[in-house]
């Protein structure tokens, strides 16, 4: 069987090349055979050769030139040299110069075998080392690359606790060269407040018996000073580390000599770990407030309701016709804190429908600089209308809060910009507000205010916190702002600095429908003769809402719950022309008995009414064709208004 190892050789006397090749055939090796040093140097370049046997005379160029290119172009092919008795010194020279023999001239065939089998046995040493040279190369650079760009920080520390390496990662991470930590204790990049542990993180592995796996600390970010912000001063991070062992004899014990390990940077995840627990902490709050505002509403609709008709019985000019009044101003006044408590709340959302975002800002901040001359308003909005689905009075609220909140961060006046765009979130950003991916409207308000500080930007949005002095404020603004963006599907974010100002930016999910104008309220009391379902499960509502309703003229029918209204208009039918309906009742809900009253009366007109809506429910039974929505609590003049808007076939704007 044919080897697959060739052989060259080069020699320009026929006869020796003949007889070489002879005897290297008939051990079944393959020869190729040249005459010159140019034709072998024509042949190295398009063969590989496992052996070149070499004489050391040619005629055109001498033997050791020829090897010369053999070890700079194939330096693990193994040359023999053949040579006579007078060309010794020939010969020894080139052993000196990297050949690996020599085979005197005329050879015995036993010896020259014997020198060819051990000639390629070390080449193939040669490629084997090669080879393993060329993939040990590669893991290095290739371990080196992933080393140099992975973040985390890959480490080795001496026995002593002293770094002996660190990956590039540590200068992004702790804006530090790596040459200034190389040789310096790790304590160094460590918090004064998390050593004590980071000492016996590292004894431990003395004792080759870990306990623990993981440590987090927090790491020292180069150029803060004590007075940059603790958020600033330190990263968080998690270090993970296996410690390096050698048994020392005489007994054998194993003795620290360093530890190796990685540090990842967990302060993103620290970070969605706080937003997480405060969303669940507002949840919680929220679903407080909203219960404490239903039940507040339904007694404001019924303080607002007697209010209303005791003034409607008294002449112009009685003495307690101002104090009724002063209670109309008391009652909304509560009813502006209750608003702001449902904002807050889940189910905030009153009666949503297609607004421009952009005729929004603009009209509230002409309304707002009216009486705020000391503050220059500057507004630029998207060129074209932004579209949302939203409560335009919620909204409204929204804007005017956080235009009180810049002029009261301005107390010597100052600048407030305005800005509305069209913004696409990344990837990054919707993870970690938990927004769904799309077109979204961004609205900025940006003050020269006094700014805030890391702590106070935590506490923005808690409710009932507040900085201002004692009765300037409740504390419900910004809380109210976080709910209602919250529960219109968006994200309010703030920027600020002390003594630098703050920014607010909304994000609201764009709308593909055109928006909706308002027919308004002229504030007069308009009167009728229908015949009106009243729908609630609160006596007290029915009572008040009952003699509203007659003192505007109105036939009226109660029903303390869903199921009694719907018997009623099973039996009465088409003789009701309208129902006030209450939103959240227990056993059928105000959804259920909307739905029930469309099937037994599809011409029906449905007036919804509630202090607050639940996930949703409100806006779900309007898109299913209900006709309008009145928030409790609803003066006299508001609900003639309302009522009229639908008896006289008007959508105007629920």
């Amino acid at each position: 069987m044919a080897r697959s190892l060739e052989i060259l050789i080069v020699d320009d006397e026929p006869r020796m090349c003949t007889s070489l090749e002879a005897l290297l055939q008939s051990k079944n090796y393959q020869v190729s055979s040249v005459n010159c040093g140019k034709d072998a140097l024509v042949s190295l370049k398009t063969t590989r050769f496992a052996l070149v046997l070499l004489d050391v005379h040619l005629p055109d160029m001498p033997g050791h030139e020829i090897l010369s290119h053999i070890k700079i172009q194939r330096p693990d092919t193994p040359v023999i040299f053949i040579t006579g008795d007078t060309d010794l010194d020939s010969a020894l020279s080139a052993l000196q110069n990297g050949a690996y023999d020599y085979i005197r001239k005329p050879f015995e065939p036993d010896k020259l075998i014997k020198t060819v089998e051990n000639a390629l046995a070390q080449g193939a040493l040669l490629r084997e080392k090669e080879t393993i040279d060329k993939q040990l190369k590669l893991s290095e650079e290739r371990y080196r690359y992933l080393v140099q760009n992975i973040p985390d920080i890959i480490y080795t520390l001496d026995a002593d606790g002293n770094f002996t390496f660190l990956s590039e990662a540590v200068e992004h991470l702790l804006e530090t060269k790596v040459d200034d930590l190389i040789g310096k204790h790790y304590s160094t990049i460590v918090s004064e407040a998390d050593r004590e542990k980071a000492n016996w993180f590292f004894n431990e592995r003395r004792s080759g018996k870990r306990i623990s796996s993981g440590l987090e600390l927090r790491l020292k970010v180069a150029g803060k000073t004590p007075s940059t912000s603790q958020k600033d001063r330190f990263v968080t991070v998690e270090l993970k580390s296996v410690g390096i062992y050698e048994a020392v004899p005489p007994d054998g014990k194993k003795q620290l000599v360093g530890t190796h390990g990685v540090i990842r940077d967990i302060h993103e995840r620290k970070q969605l770990q706080t937003q997480l627990h405060s969303a669940q902490r507002m949840e919680a709050l929220g679903t407080l407030a909203g219960g404490i505002a239903h039940d507040f509403n339904n007694l404001l609709m019924g303080i607002q309701g007697r209010s209303a008709l005791m003034a409607m019985d008294l002449d112009d000019d009685h003495p307690h016709g101002e104090h009724l009044s002063a209670i109309d101003d008391y009652i909304r006044s509560a009813k502006e804190l209750t608003n702001q408590l449902l904002g807050f709340a889940r189910g905030g959302k009153y009666e949503v429908k297609p607004i421009d975002i952009n005729e929004l800002v603009h009209s509230t901040a002409t309304m707002f600089g009216r009486t705020r001359k000391e503050i220059s308003i500057h507004i630029k909005t998207h060129d074209e209308a932004i579209v949302l689905e939203a409560d335009h009075r919620q909204i409204e609220q929204v804007l005017i809060n956080l235009f009180m909140n810049a002029w009261q961060a301005m107390p010597d006046g100052g600048e407030l910009y305005l800005g509305t765009e069209i913004a696409i979130p990344n990837d990054e950003f919707c993870m970690a507000y938990k927004m769904e991916p799309g077109s979204y409207a961004r609205v900025s308000v940006t003050d020269t205010g006094i700014g805030m500080d890391t702590k106070i930007q935590a506490r923005i949005f808690d409710p009932f916190f507040t900085t201002k002095e004692k009765n300037r404020g409740t504390g419900l603004g910004l809380a109210s702002v976080y709910g209602i963006i919250k529960n219109h599907g968006g994200v309010i974010t703030v920027s600020s600095e002390k003594g630098q100002g703050s920014t607010f930016n909304i994000y609201l999910p764009v709308s593909e429908k055109s928006a909706d104008r308002d027919i308004p309220l002229n504030g007069e009391i308009a009167k009728g003769s229908e015949t009106i379902l009243l729908v609630d499960d609160e006596d007290m509502i029915l009572d008040v809402g009952q003699a509203m309703l007659q003192k505007l003229g109105y036939r009226v029918i109660v029903a303390n719950s869903g199921n009694e209204a719907v018997e009623i208009v099973q039996r009465m039918g088409t003789k009701i022309n309208l129902v006030l309906l209450d939103m959240v009742m227990p056993v059928m809900g105000g959804g259920e008995v909307y739905d029930r009253i469309q099937q037994i009366c599809p011409q029906m007109r449905v007036i919804l009414s509630s202090g607050y809506t639940i996930d949703g429910q409100a806006q779900l039974i309007m898109q299913r064709g209900c006709n309008g929505f009145i928030q409790k609590p609803f003066n006299l003049s508001e609900l003639s208004q309302k009522i009229r808007q639908q008896l006289n076939g008007r959508e105007g704007s629920g």
